[in-house]
């Protein structure tokens, strides 16, 4: 998902925090957006998530019935829940629901009973039933809230109406019952009836639609496991057009939703999607959902996009028929793999969402345009990175959806695959993927894997870069050449680390000397702290370059004493 980075410190103040999470940064078109609400964030993200799951249930299967009504501003709902309560002396099943609704009944096995609803939870008695396997029904309605990002919004554009929702990362709740986690995840079939000239979009292939009287109905359903903040509708009078995507096994729709007035643009802007799913594929396996569908949704959120599960939702103004959010296009579509697919466990292991995603873009641009596209990539990235940032790339708090989770998250993997060797790396990049897909994952796993493919314990590579460190490497070099004889030189290269947000890392450093005849010597050093370095060379030095391929997330000065 796409923002604007909210560079956040949580003090000990009310005032202090809201005043600093005011400040934020535009660092890229894509990443906009203000988010509200932040105290329950907050609350819900000083949860380990790992004991969040207290409630010991597992959702297999959510059956929603939506009717929108935008004139009033309301929802009705009808939602069946299949879930396994692990525990069969729970007293009680608990469910995230906002507490704003009105509540006509509740059912487990068609039969009403009682159940108390507060604190944006229900709590449903299940006390004279055995079963561990349970068939919940939640009837109600109301206003949904609009919270986060856009949980729930109904706006008029052009005399047009428009309903959209964005869950992320944990508003899903907001319209309907759920076990509001990103490990739980389950089935989904939605229907959604709205007016007859609407259509309404969910996640899924589209099963059915009907009319009746001036009410239009679409049901979709979901083949894969979803997790509740991937759930979306997007409804709106829209026009489609699609394209087809040809695998090497199968054949899918990719179909686009868009305003009439942006038809033409759209129409440009998303042509190279089938190139897009080729290239992700072949570097990742095959695109996740072939058996549903991919689609682009034109919504009225203006501040970037999101990667609704096989519908991503992109902002109107980010249609220009010039192509100029062809990485915004690459970001969402690779989080069908990063985070739809493979999901966190948590939201503290986010940057296996994002950093995954943005480092798509630079392998997507490497495929088609070379090593040089992925050497600008990855320095446009650098450039957003703040030295800096007090933020670890694990465990964000507040900062989910900051500049360090997208672009250095993505550093993180561009370094890992210089530390261990592209064949290894894109190896276990696929082995992460396929043990993984359509589940869920956590940092741990993920070093598992890639400890396992190189024979290597990476401990001090994932500490220093994800668990520990803040900011960015800082080097101060100091060549000096000290004469030895008629056609010997000394060079001694003096390598300090001068950065504060982590004393002492270690990483590979490539180094090229060119002498004053134009001769080039290619060195590759293992750098551990502060470092002296010393080189015989026939002639005097002309040129020295550090780090030349870009391999490196650090700042570097250097300074040639004769």
């Amino acid at each position: 998902m796409n923002k604007i980075i909210k560079i956040v410190l949580i003090s000990t103040t009310l005032f202090i925090l809201f005043f600093i999470i005011s400040l934020i940064m535009l660092v890229q078109g894509e990443n906009n957006f203000l988010s509200r609400n932040i105290s329950s964030i907050i609350k819900y993200l000083s949860i380990d998530n790992y004991e969040l799951p207290k409630r010991n249930i597992d959702i297999l299967e959510y059956e929603l019935e939506l009717d929108i009504f935008p004139n009033e501003g309301i929802i009705k709902e009808n939602a069946k829940i299949k879930l396994v309560a692990n525990d069969k002396s729970q007293k009680t099943i608990e469910l995230d629901l906002y507490d704003n609704f009105k509540i006509n009944f509740v059912k487990i096995e068609k039969t009403e009973i009682s159940y108390n609803y507060s604190d944006n939870k229900i709590e449903i008695d299940r006390s004279n039933i055995l079963t561990d396997t349970l068939n919940l029904e939640i009837d109600f309605e109301g206003e949904p809230q609009n919270l986060g990002f856009g949980s729930f919004w109904m706006e008029e554009k052009n005399n047009k109406k428009f309903v959209a929702t964005l869950n992320e990362p944990i508003y899903a709740s907001t319209w309907f019952p759920c076990n509001d986690t990103p490990a739980d995840k389950a089935l989904l079939t939605i229907s959604i009836t709205n007016d007859s000239n609407i259509v309404s979009l969910s996640n899924g292939k589209l099963k059915k639609t009907f009319s009746g009287g001036n009410r239009r109905t679409y049901i979709w359903n979901s083949n894969y496991p979803i997790s509740t903040y991937l759930i979306s509708i997007y409804s709106g009078e829209y026009k489609k057009f699609s394209q087809k995507y040809f695998s090497t096994t199968d054949t899918m729709d990719i179909d686009y939703y868009v305003t009439d007035v942006n038809l033409e643009n759209a129409k440009k802007d998303f042509a190279k999607h089938p190139e897009y799913l080729k290239v992700l594929s072949e570097l990742f396996g095959e695109y996740p959902f072939i058996k549903d569908k991919y689609g682009v949704a034109e919504i009225l959120w203006q501040k970037g996009a999101m990667e609704s599960q096989t519908i991503t939702g992109i902002g109107s103004n980010f249609i220009s028929g010039m192509n100029f959010y062809e990485s915004m296009l690459i970001h969402e579509l690779a989080h069908h793999w990063w985070g739809n697919s493979v999901t966190p466990k948590t939201w503290k292991d986010i940057w296996l969402n994002e950093g995954f995603a943005t480092y798509s873009e630079a392998l997507y641009y490497e495929k088609i345009n070379g090593f040089d596209a992925l050497k600008s990539t990855m320095s446009s990235f650098k450039s957003r990175i703040s030295s800096e940032s007090e933020q670890t790339l694990y465990n964000p708090g507040l900062n989910l959806f900051s500049s360090v989770v997208y672009n250095k998250g993505a550093w993180v993997l561009h370094m890992l695959r210089k530390e261990i060797g592209d064949s290894l790396f894109f190896s276990g990049i696929k082995s992460y993927y396929n043990k993984f897909k359509y589940g869920n994952s956590n940092t741990q796993d993920l070093i598992q894997i890639f400890e396992t493919v190189s024979n290597r314990n990476l401990d001090k590579f994932f500490n220093q870069w994800i668990f520990e460190g803040t900011g960015i490497l800082e080097l101060e070099i100091k060549l000096s050449e000290k004469v030895i004889s008629k056609n010997e030189i000394e060079l001694k290269i003096d390598i300090k680390q001068i950065q504060t947000g982590y004393e002492n890392y270690h990483f590979p450093l490539d180094i090229e000397l060119e002498d004053s005849s134009g001769n080039i010597i290619n060195i590759s050093s293992y750098i551990k702290g502060n470092t002296t370095l010393k080189y015989k060379l026939k002639n005097r030095l002309k040129n020295a370059y550090f780090d030349k391929n870009n391999w490196l997330l650090a700042f570097i000065e250097t300074e040639t004493y004769r």
